[in-house]
């Protein structure tokens, strides 16, 4: 009893380091990738080692599991009720296109919803890896050592520190490779229970991991002698002159005129953020495509003095969704323009007294001023209130057309050049001809520009000459560019098929630096993350972003809104309820034996999501039944056999018991006698129920008259024997 506890306690302080070690590839994610909430994922893991700690039945695990991810799938994707089947239907949808996205090597248009499906599968692989590293091969170098090289090369190549990430990793590793090779020289040295050995391997192991750890934490540090690698890296890839003559540093000009071209990368600071949620940041819009580039349709628009604390441009309507939050921003003092910089959304920045708010109605540059003189200054530091939007897909799918949408809006953000190539207009068609929607059609070009055909390229990027148009030369000649190339093509390809989108400039999402406790975290951005993307306006909701460019994604968020779905699935007009079935005088029911079908709470028509999710549980009921058989068909043979009393009973239940055995890995080989099987039985369990059973069995089977006396005396040894299988 001693030895399983000390077994049992084991276990669980290898899992609970496990645990840690795991945690680490968790804690940067959230920081440097678009993986948010990773509290759930860590409370995933967290759930997996339990439920292996405590050597729970797989099925219930798996269940439990599985349920802990649909649960964490509607939390974060989908709204309404969780125990309604309308949203089921949309996640195995999801799946389902995704699955062609991944057949197709379209990465980047996989949806959210399923990159996290697929992160919460290869989690629950890693954990039965980890288990099967930790109880079986009682090692775990390997795993240390990746975990190890993952942090280090986010340290290196990030403005990640992993400074304590690396002490945490090493006291971790060393403490579960030190009790692992305590556990290898037990099985080696046939060791089956010593009473103080594990206290007198961990003490000096203990003493040896701290002092390891103290020393390295006091001794002195020389300077990094490669403190930035990313740029000695790309110094070697490409010259100060593009193949067309045209080199320019990447950062934020107002000029548009002429787009195309190689640029190098800038580093200089541009600003400094606090804010809860990444999102990019506005500084203008432009409307007038010419061809080449971008311009304003009407530069002589006056600017509109606003009040700071009360700005009136909004980029969606009322009714849509929004979570209301600020941000701090600091410019540099380097910074060489006087406009603010602000998220979608704006409401209010903070300036100094008697200042005011010069906005351009067109591009919605906003620039501060003094109220006495009217000079501009720079912003400098302020904090912006902003509402983060939270866009439902099926509300952006009802709209399918140009109804309700301003006369103005229209006119401006459908303009296209006269002369723009004829297979442009053609290729817009294509893409959008199979969709009847604006959503739709506008993620149909998102796809297409993400495409294998296209390469998102700085260096090597063409410059449109003569009558050449940027747009046509990106799509049939070069497919390669930067976030110009794509987000212009975009919009272009929407305006061509008679969908309003605007061009919008400004500033990526930015790298972390610190979390500053709470959601509040600081964020530095560069002329480096200079940015351009696309805005498509929607009647009754606004202007939706989307994002063509490679290895860019959306920051915003869209949602199913799965009450209103339900809503459409039970509220049926009038006009399409069937009419009701005639009745006859002979039996005073209606002709039609389908009138029990309103019974139902649900439709479950062949297609149906009620029939899809009926269909999804049989299978996964048959599946554990079939997984699970040797544990639930023990005691339904027992259950058949115990209480017979006829004379056949004894054999019949004998051969019951040899396909068990055989079910549970015990195969009987060809030429065995019973009675060398039973021995080999005995000796897997160690026991001799079987040899006994057998014997009687075979007396049984050669004088027949007693074979009913025989099964009523060897019974209980033929029960244990059953019972074994089902332990």
């Amino acid at each position: 009893m001693s030895e399983n506890f000390d077994k049992l306690t084991s276990a669980y302080i290898y899992y609970g380091f496990a645990f840690l070690l795991l945690w680490e590839w968790l804690r940067p994610l959230q920081d440097f990738t678009e993986t948010g909430n990773t509290v759930v994922f860590v409370l995933f893991i967290g759930l997996s080692f339990l439920f292996i700690s405590v050597k729970a039945r797989w099925y219930i695990g798996a269940l439990v599991k599985i349920f802990y991810i649909l649960f964490v799938q509607h939390l974060l994707f989908f709204e309404g009720s969780f125990f309604s089947p309308a949203w089921i239907g949309l996640f195995i949808g999801d799946i389902s296109n995704n699955a062609a996205l991944m057949m197709e090597a379209n990465w980047m248009e996989i949806s959210s919803p399923f990159r996290t499906l697929l992160f919460f599968v290869l989690l629950w692989l890693l954990v039965y890896l980890i288990n099967y590293w930790i109880i079986f091969q009682k090692r775990i170098m390997f795993f240390f050592i990746i975990t190890i090289v993952y942090v280090t090369v986010l340290d290196t190549f990030t403005e990640y520190d992993a400074s304590f990430a690396i002490v945490r990793i090493v006291v971790i590793g060393f403490v579960l490779i030190g009790l692992l090779y305590l556990e290898r020289i037990k099985i080696l040295e046939r060791i089956k229970r010593e009473r103080y050995m594990t206290i007198k391997w961990v003490l000096p192991l203990s003493a040896l991991i701290g002092c390891a750890v103290l020393v390295g934490i006091l001794s002195p540090k020389a300077e990094p002698q490669w403190p930035d690698p990313v740029p000695y890296l790309t110094a070697y890839g490409g010259s100060e002159e593009g193949p067309n003559g045209t080199v320019n540093k990447i950062g934020y000009g107002p000029n548009d005129e002429q787009l195309g071209g190689a640029f190098v990368a800038d580093d200089t600071p541009v600003f400094t953020a606090v804010a809860e949620d990444r999102h990019y940041w506005r500084v203008e819009t432009k409307d007038l495509y010419t061809g080449k580039g971008w311009d304003v349709s009407d530069s002589e628009a006056e600017s509109v003095q606003m009040d700071p604390e009360n700005i009136t441009i909004s980029s969606t309507e009322e009714g849509v969704d929004t979570v209301p939050l600020t941000a701090s921003v600091e410019i540099d003092d380097q910074y060489r323009y006087d406009h603010v910089i602000y998220p979608a959304g704006i409401k209010s920045v903070t300036l100094p007294r008697d200042s005011a708010l010069d906005v351009n109605p067109l591009t919605e540059l906003m620039t501060p001023r003094l109220a006495e003189n009217r000079g501009n200054f720079s912003p400098g530091s302020y904090v912006a209130a902003y509402e983060f939007p939270d866009f439902k897909i099926d509300e952006l799918r009802k709209v399918s057309s140009n109804n309700g949408v301003p006369e103005d809006i229209r006119a401006r953000f459908t303009q296209l050049p006269e002369e723009l190539p004829q297979r442009v207009r053609d290729l817009a068609l294509e893409l959008t001809s199979g969709n009847d929607n604006y959503y739709d059609k506008a993620k149909s070009i998102e796809t297409y520009l993400g495409g294998s055909q296209f390469t998102y390229e700085t260096t090597d990027v063409a410059v449109p000459r003569g009558e050449e148009d940027y747009v046509d030369q990106f799509l049939f000649e070069t497919f390669k560019g930067y976030c110009d190339n794509f987000s212009t093509s975009m919009i272009v390809l929407l305006r061509a098929a008679d969908i309003p989108a605007r061009w919008v400039k400004g500033y990526s999402d930015g790298a972390f630096i610190q979390n500053l406790g709470g959601n509040q975290k600081e964020y530095k951005i560069t002329n480096n993350n200079a940015h351009s993307w696309v805005e498509v306006y929607f009647s009754g909701i606004g202007w939706v972003p989307f994002e063509p460019t490679k290895s860019f994604t959306n920051p915003y968020d869209f949602t199913f809104n799965l009450d209103s779905q339900e809503r459409a699935e039970t509220e049926t007009p009038e006009q399409s309820q069937p009419e009701k079935e005639p009745v006859t005088e002979e039996n005073n029911t209606p002709q039609s034996s389908s009138s029990n079908s309103s019974s139902w709470p649900f439709s479950i028509q062949i297609g149906s999501t009620a029939f899809y999710l009926i269909l999804i549980a049989a299978v996964m009921i048959a599946f554990t039944l079939y997984k699970t058989r040797l544990r639930w068909m023990p005691y339904l043979i027992l259950y058949t056999y115990k209480h017979r009393k006829d004379e056949k009973v004894y054999g019949d239940a004998y051969v019951a018991l040899l396909k068990q055995l055989e079910r549970y890995g015990l195969k009987r080989h060809e030429g065995q006698t019973l009675r060398d099987y039973a021995r080999y039985v005995d000796s897997f369990f160690d026991v001799r129920d079987m040899t006994k059973l057998t014997a009687s069995y075979e007396k049984s089977l050669y004088r027949g008259d007693n074979s009913k006396e025989e099964w009523i005396k060897s019974k209980e040894l033929w029960e244990n024997l059953i019972k074994k299988i089902s332990s």
